[in-house]
């Protein structure tokens, strides 16, 4: 039997004698909009320039995106650190300029610059500022410097009636005013991760998310505030970087984990409506004397089944009575 010298042209399928393709490019078949769901998992760096190399279909495909991860590796007083901020700016100013859809859904920035100058606050507050709309549901930043207060929040965020989720870390300078318009409706996620921070503006914001269920606070301060905790509250960790007092006010009947770390807690402190709670991680103490607050908040979790607290607490929890619960001392 003759064999045939023809071959294939690329991208031709290969027939194996039974009708069907064994080569058959699946993923080429699939529309758009789950391409696009796809390529919303990887950085946008790799949609943009590394897809297009897989197939001349996916040149243009990354216009349609509506979730953004911009990343810039960040190398505090490098030599080239200035450089760098500038090309990944070029970049990422390209790609939003280019897009087709003026929607975004999600937005992640993550970058830095070690002496903060003009250049890359204009940047990073312009790439924000075009993230903000009504479609977007998602924002994580990441944003760091060495010098100077950070990187300013710009408000237009705090009133995003969609955004279900913000994860702001690093070096973000967030100062809020009772009367300043901040509404966040829908957020159901906050992790705040910022540095120095005054805790009045945390109260403020949190009072203006009414469904919120998961919330991660760590921070240091150096103003004495009370802070209000969202009584719908599910999950709850909150962390002082440094040895300042707060006042906190938690009465939140849904909650079921509580982590309080670093905690030194002031004589307004009020606690109740704990009795959900079936996990607690508890590195707490009193500025005064009186153990009170930290006995109150004992007796409070009294749903509890696992529980991990510092050693000093020791005589304190010994007063109270639990069921159903283990207990691990550090």
């Amino acid at each position: 039997m003759k064999e045939s010298s023809k071959r294939r042209k690329p991208g031709e399928e290969e027939d194996d004698g039974q009708g069907s393709n064994t080569n058959k490019d699946r993923l080429s078949s699939l529309p758009d909009s789950l391409l696009c769901h796809i390529l919303s998992f990887l950085p946008t760096k790799t949609s943009v320039c590394t897809m297009s190399l897989v197939s001349h279909r996916y040149l243009h495909l990354w216009k349609h995106l509506q979730d953004f991860d911009f990343y810039d590796v960040y190398y505090p007083d490098s030599d080239e650190e200035a450089e760098n901020f500038k090309d990944f700016a070029i970049f990422v100013n390209a790609v939003l300029s280019m897009r087709s859809t003026r929607d975004i859904r999600k937005m992640r920035l993550s970058c830095g610059q070690s002496q903060l100058d003009s250049f890359a606050e204009r940047s990073v507050d312009t790439w924000i500022r075009t993230a903000v709309g009504a479609h977007l549901e998602d924002l994580h930043l990441a944003l760091f410097s060495s010098e100077g207060e950070g990187f300013k929040l710009p408000l237009p965020v705090l009133s995003c009636t969609n955004l279900l989720s913000i994860s702001l870390c690093g070096e973000i300078f967030v100062e809020l005013e009772q009367s300043w318009h901040v509404c966040l409706p829908s957020l159901k996620t906050l992790q705040l991760e910022i540095g120095n921070v005054d805790v009045n503006s945390v109260d403020i914001l949190l009072s203006a998310c009414p469904i919120l269920e998961t919330l991660e606070l760590s921070f240091s301060t150096e103003s004495l505030a009370k802070l209000r905790v969202p009584s719908s509250l599910k999950s709850f960790k909150f962390t002082i970087e440094n040895d300042t007092e707060v006042c906190l006010e938690i009465d939140t009947p849904g909650l079921k984990y509580l982590s309080l770390t670093n905690i030194t807690f002031g004589n307004a402190t009020s606690i109740g409506n704990l009795h959900n709670v079936e996990e607690a991680y508890l590195d707490a103490s009193s500025e005064s004397e009186s153990v009170d607050p930290l006995l109150t908040l004992l007796q409070a979790l009294s749903g509890i089944k696992r529980l991990v607290f510092r050693c000093y607490a020791a005589k304190i929890f010994r007063k109270c009575t639990f069921q159903n619960f283990a207990a691990y001392y550090i």
